[in-house]
């Protein structure tokens, strides 16, 4: 029971995750409108300060000028105004924030069911919410509160666009702009690679030990499909179907990705699985532990998991 308790709990949280310039403001300025959502590229020339963001809700809010108190209710937004530069100017993040170090000694704000009540007391001028806490928003918004509500982003140069957009509305436009470009260009590295490749192994990703897994229609489906790998689970009704063992048997994946290694499943455990010896994955070793949150999480740590994926299922290219 408890480890079926446990399985469910990683489920759960694979869909909640799945879920990262310092120019003073001129008072004379005329407020500029940042893109309509973030998955559409901002121009780093606008002007910084004041700007008029809307968000993925389709709101407008104006940020006067740079936020100095900003409270992050998303594991990927805390990781890219981290990444960016505007971990000086965070005073709260939600409890699954646990990286970079820095933000596990922050206050903490409930990720589910966000507490308006806490926000006002936090006297914030920027809070950041994930695209799964819509229904928060307007809570949070009628007791005046400054929102900006970022929607999960699909796919990988979605995040690239999330990255550009935060560093914008963080005053943080030109670090931005520096880690994309370092972030594209390890993207294109390992797009380049397998360039050649018109049909990658088969491979199976397991959420957990239950046989939860990824579709080619997930976050971490797409990118698996984008180093060409031929996932078990497509066809499936969801993006985060349950196969059966007998499935995965019969259709014989040659690499296995596990993420619920922290479990206690393994190369080892696989193999005491009925059948599951004969997979040529486990037959061959070829069975990889991965970090759920470095692959589920949309921020500058997803290029560390598209180049796990690309070792995992590419050994001889990858070195």
């Amino acid at each position: 029971m408890k480890r079926a308790a446990l399985a469910a709990g990683v489920v759960a949280f694979a869909l909640l995750v799945t879920a990262c310039g310092d120019d003073a403001a001129d008072p004379t300025a005329t407020p500029t409108e940042a893109t309509p959502s973030a998955t559409v590229s901002v121009a780093a020339t606008l002007p910084a300060f004041p700007l008029t963001v809307r968000d993925s809700s389709g709101a407008s809010i104006v940020i006067e000028a740079r936020p100095e108190r900003i409270v992050s209710h998303s594991p990927a937004v805390t990781e890219i105004l981290f990444a960016v530069g505007a971990g000086a100017q965070m005073i709260a993040v939600d409890e699954f924030s646990n990286y970079p170090p820095e933000a596990v000694g922050l206050q903490q704000v409930r990720y589910s069911d966000p507490d308006p009540e806490q926000g006002v007391a936090l006297e914030p001028d920027l809070i950041i919410f994930g695209g799964r806490q819509q229904g928060s928003v307007e809570a949070f918004r009628a007791l005046g509160l400054p929102v900006f509500l970022t929607a999960e982003a699909p796919t990988i140069e979605a995040v690239l666009d999330d990255i550009m957009l935060i560093g914008r509305i963080s005053g943080h436009v030109a670090e931005a702009e520096v880690l994309v470009a370092e972030l594209r260009g390890r993207i294109n590295a390992i797009a380049t690679k397998v360039a050649d490749v018109t049909e990658g192994p088969t491979v199976f990703y397991e959420l957990t030990d239950g046989l939860y897994t990824v579709a080619p229609e997930s976050f971490i489906g797409g990118m698996l499909t984008l180093l060409k790998a031929r996932n078990i689970a497509a066809g499936a009704e969801t993006a985060y179907p349950q196969l059966t063992a007998e499935v995965v048997v019969e259709r014989n994946p040659e690499v296995i990705l596990l993420a619920d290694g922290d479990f206690g499943v393994s190369l080892e455990t696989l193999k005491e699985r009925p059948g599951w010896a004969k997979i040529a994955a486990v037959e061959s070793g070829r069975v990889v532990g991965v970090d759920p949150d470095i692959s589920s999480r949309p921020g500058p740590r997803i290029v560390d998991a598209l180049e796990l994926f690309a070792k995992a299922l590419y050994p001889d290219r990858f070195e």
